[in-house]
């Protein structure tokens, strides 16, 4: 039930309204969930009840997600534990120009990839004036942070229930060890080998 819960979820926040047909096709039971009042009809579609929302749990995590590796993985699929559904939150090029470094994979591309990936649902861009402007829109169960994040959990929480959202903040404490295991370090590797000054075959 979580499952089909979880899909009229993703379906509703990307269009704002799930159309009766978009639910047959995913082998949704309309009446059944009609009748134990988790999805109600409203205008052509349908939509979660409170009820319905209540019965999943919706995760959010942020990041750069430049140039992809094994670290970023562990850290979705920590974060996806957390809940039914996982949304990522992708930083603006402009963001991450002006905290860390230009990036090399457009906002475009990393939201792209990020959506290939298993534990993730939703992929979206962040926003450069007030990024709890995007938790507001997502209304989720729980703020998942990496190991690494500069964030202030008690911060986030204080500020969202000024804005009367009830959300929970964790960190993931976890961290998988690589190689490669930073966008930081595959840079580095790439200047040591000296591209692109050797041709790549």
């Amino acid at each position: 039930m979580k499952e089909l819960l979880a899909s009229i979820w993703k379906l509703e926040f990307k269009n704002g309204i799930v159309g009766g047909n978009e639910l047959k096709k995913f082998g949704i039971p309309i009446e059944k969930l009609k009748k134990n009042r988790l999805i109600e009809k409203t205008g052509a579609g349908y939509r979660l009840t409170e009820k319905g929302r209540k019965k999943i749990k919706v995760v959010a995590c942020g990041g750069v997600f430049d140039i992809l590796h094994p670290g970023h993985g562990f850290i979705l699929e920590k974060a996806k534990e957390y809940g039914d559904v996982l949304v990522v939150i992708v930083a603006r090029d402009s963001t991450v120009a002006k905290r860390k470094r230009i990036p090399i994979v457009s906002e475009e591309q990393r939201i792209a990839m990020l959506e290939y990936l298993k534990p993730v649902d939703v992929a979206m861009l962040g926003r450069e004036d007030d990024f709890l402007k995007v938790i507001e829109k997502i209304k989720p169960d729980t703020i998942a942070l990496g190991p690494d994040q500069y964030h202030d959990e008690e911060q986030i929480k204080k500020e969202l229930q000024k804005r009367g959202l009830s959300v929970k903040v964790v960190r993931i404490r976890e961290y998988r060890e690589y190689p490669l295991h930073s966008t930081k370090s595959i840079l580095q590797k790439i200047i040591e080998r000296g591209y692109p000054g050797v041709r790549i075959r």
